[in-house]
């Protein structure tokens, strides 16, 4: 064989070596994959006894990135054993350092984080359950989590499960999470006694750092499981307040007076929030008017300052009122911005409006535009239909700052229709604009009522709709009716407070306190003329 064919070979096996090392990677074109993974099987298989072993395979669907095999999979009880994981193509090979120990059953869990080298998750965790002895463990705990905020689930959240004697600054010894409906399953558990919290577990290590992770009890503090038995947590809600502020992280200016700002995530503001323009030496220069949001990209905010900002001037920009929507304060990251020298062209357009859903009788139609009104043809040109009567001036009709603002004389009449005619001038036409009025026949309401009376702890509600038009809080002991409500969908949050601190308690591990009685309820309708019953249970 000569030299040039020998180093050929040579250049081939090399490849094939380092291929056989990497995540396989699928081959490129045609339609996107979207398709989970699935386990094929296990060898040995799941529930398989008198397993004296260290080697477990696991044949998957398809190639999967193995690095998130390393994030998904964890073996329980904590056994303080240490394992390696090999690969033969769709094959994982786990590889124990020690032997099992005798008479435990043992799990592999897989969790949603594992992927296809697509990015797809698996769909739901796999579990394979061992044992060393001639039994399987089969006692099951079950548990919902909900978000106390809206009651909605998501998946990954996780329980720890400690079992006697009780170490919480141990690694727990069953680690669960929450599926997209929120419900959280072990299985495979011996007969003992049990404690189990909520942990945002932000580093995987199933230890709760109990100085930088939040933890939450359940309403038992401990419980014993039988052989073969079944034990339901109940539900928790977990309160994760939102304490981090928003941040402006970049401004540019499209023209010397519109501002373009981009924020880190969504961000409100106030009908008198402003921004404050300072120049290079920190002396406040102007101020800018906060207009819209891009409908494109909802964390990019455009501004119009009150003065031109000329080129050759450096800025920087102080926030008041705004804020993210757990109402923290924004805060600013940005470096000095050099004014432009670049004349605001910009015609002047509608870029929005509060007809949806609808309106109040007495709430005014308010018309937004995208830059700061200076054309007294916006009122001029105003025109109201209401009936068949057309009003050329409108009683109390304004501007302020972006906005024509429309409002009732008292109320919008009942049993009239509206057209409202705003001048666009950018198109050079009036655009007509029909909102539905909620008249008190359109309205309807719901009665809260609730099942467990006993007591005199007051009840906290919170009722808002889905459209930002209606938020609600009261308290009530027994029952209570909140009427005139326009017929959209509501969120109810429920508390009982029963230290009467006027605030939700979510509990406490040390020394423990249980949750006090938490309830929500999404999507409750209300429909026109109508009321709408809810049975509040606290179980």
């Amino acid at each position: 064989m000569n030299t040039r064919l020998l180093y050929a070979f040579f250049l081939v096996a090399v490849i094939a070596a380092l291929v056989s090392c990497a995540t396989p990677v699928p081959p490129t074109g045609g339609p996107p994959d979207r398709t989970p993974p699935v386990i094929e099987h296990s060898r040995p298989a799941d529930r398989t006894i008198n397993f004296e072993g260290r080697e477990i395979r696991i044949r998957f669907s398809k190639f999967v990135d193995r690095s998130s095999l390393l994030d998904a999979i964890e073996v329980e009880p904590d056994l303080a054993i240490n394992f390696e994981i090999g690969w033969r193509r769709k094959t994982a090979v786990i590889q124990f350092d020690e032997e099992l120990p005798e008479n435990t059953t043992v799990i592999i869990r897989i969790g949603t984080e594992l992927q296809d080298t697509r990015g797809n998750n698996i769909a739901s965790p796999y579990i394979i359950a061992l044992s060393t002895g001639e039994e399987i463990d089969d006692g099951g705990v079950t548990a919902r989590i909900f978000q106390a905020e809206d009651g909605t689930a998501d998946s990954g959240y996780r329980i720890f499960l400690y079992r006697e004697p009780f170490d919480l600054s141990a690694r727990a010894n069953y680690v669960a999470q929450s599926d997209t409906g929120g419900v959280v399953e072990f299985s495979y558990l011996s007969a003992d006694s049990y404690k189990a919290i909520w942990v945002d577990d932000t580093n995987r290590n199933r230890t709760w750092d109990w100085n930088g992770e939040l933890a939450q009890p359940f309403s038992d503090s401990t419980f014993a499981l039988d052989r073969g038995g079944e034990f339901d947590l109940g539900t928790i809600y977990i309160d994760r307040p939102d304490t981090v502020h928003p941040l402006l992280q970049g401004v540019g200016l499209l023209t010397e007076e519109r501002l373009r700002l981009r924020f880190n995530e969504d961000i409100y503001w106030d009908d008198d929030s402003v921004l404050s323009v300072m120049d290079s030496l920190g002396n406040p220069y102007t101020e800018a008017l906060p207009l819209y949001v891009v409908p494109e990209d909802p964390l990019v905010v455009i501004a119009q300052s009150t003065e031109p900002l000329p080129e050759g001037e450096y800025f920087s920009l102080e926030l008041s009122g705004f804020y993210d929507g757990a109402d923290n304060p924004s805060g600013v990251r940005v470096d000095p911005f050099p004014g432009s020298a670049q004349a605001d062209t910009v015609r002047l357009r509608i870029v929005g409006d509060n007809t949806e859903p609808g309106l109040f009788p007495d709430e005014p139609l308010v018309i937004g535009y995208n830059k700061i009104i200076d054309d007294e043809d916006i009122l001029d040109s105003l025109r109201v239909v209401e009936g068949d009567e057309m009003i050329e001036e409108w009683a109390g009709a304004e501007t302020d700052r972006h906005r024509l603002r429309i409002p009732p004389a008292d109320q919008w009449e009942s049993g009239l229709s509206y057209q409202f005619l705003a001048w666009n001038p950018d198109t050079g036409q009036l655009r007509p604009l029909e909102p539905v009025i909620w008249q008190r026949n359109s309205l309807g309401s719901i009665e809260f009522v609730l099942e467990d009376t006993t007591g005199s702890n007051a009840h906290f509600l919170t009722l808002y709709d889905d459209q930002g038009k209606v938020h609600i809080d009261t308290t009530f002991t027994d029952t209570l009716e909140i009427d005139q409500l326009p017929p959209l969908s509501y969120t109810a949050v429920v508390f009982r407070d029963l230290n009467r601190s006027g605030t939700w308690e979510s509990g406490a591990i040390f020394p423990f306190q249980a949750p006090e009685p938490y309830f929500v309820r999404r999507n409750i309708p209300v429909r026109e003329g109508f009321t709408s019953e809810l049975e509040i249970s606290f179980e």
